[in-house]
C-alpha cells in the first residue's frame, strides 16, 4: 500500500504544478477559488453518498485514508479545472463534450481502481457506478455554473481585469 500511496501523492503533486499553466485562461486568484470550490464540491458528495448506506467508504487505516483524500481533494479537483480550462477556450464544442465525458467516466474508472487497490471498500454488490455518474455530471454541471458566475463577479467587484 505504501507504494500505491506514493504514486498517487507524486501524481497529485505534479498535477498541482501543472495548475501555473491555467493562468492563460484564469486569474490566479479565480484558479485558487475554483480549486477550493471543487474540491470542497467533490469531497461533500463522495461522503454524501457514502455515508446514508453502505456503497463505498474508505479503508479505515491511514494510508488508505490520505490516499481518498488526495484523490478527492487534490487529483479529481485538477482535473475538473483542466476540464474548465478546456471548456473557456475556443475549441470545438465535440471536443468540449468529448472532455467533460472524460471526466466524468474518468471518475467513476478512478473510483473502481480505488477499489481495487484497496483504498475503498464496498460491502457486497452495493457500488452502483450510475449513481456515481449521476453524481459526477452533478458536480461538473455545478462547478462549471460556479466557473462562469464567479468571472463576472470577481469583474464586477475588480478583483480580476479582464483581458
Amino acid at each position: 500500500m505504501v507504494l500505491k500511496f506514493i504514486l498517487i501523492l507524486c501524481i497529485s503533486i505534479l498535477l498541482l504544478f501543472s495548475l501555473k499553466y491555467l493562468k492563460k485562461r484564469f486569474d490566479s486568484f479565480e484558479v485558487f477559488l475554483l480549486l477550493l470550490f471543487t474540491s470542497y464540491n467533490i469531497q461533500n458528495f463522495f461522503y454524501l453518498l457514502s455515508s446514508p448506506y453502505p456503497h463505498l467508504m474508505v479503508v479505515e487505516k491511514h494510508l488508505q485514508f490520505w490516499a481518498a483524500r488526495i484523490h478527492y481533494g487534490v487529483i479529481s479537483p485538477v482535473l475538473l479545472l483542466w476540464v474548465m480550462y478546456v471548456l473557456r477556450g475556443n475549441k470545438s464544442l465535440s471536443l468540449k463534450i468529448a472532455t467533460c465525458f472524460s471526466w466524468v467516466t474518468g471518475g467513476v474508472l478512478f473510483d473502481k481502481v480505488l477499489l481495487i487497490i484497496g483504498v475503498l471498500k464496498s460491502k457486497g454488490d452495493n457500488w452502483h457506478p450510475e449513481i456515481n455518474l449521476v453524481l459526477s455530471m452533478v458536480v461538473l454541471s455545478s462547478s462549471i455554473y460556479f466557473m462562469e458566475i464567479l468571472k463576472k463577479i470577481l469583474l464586477k467587484e475588480r478583483v480580476i481585469h479582464d483581458e
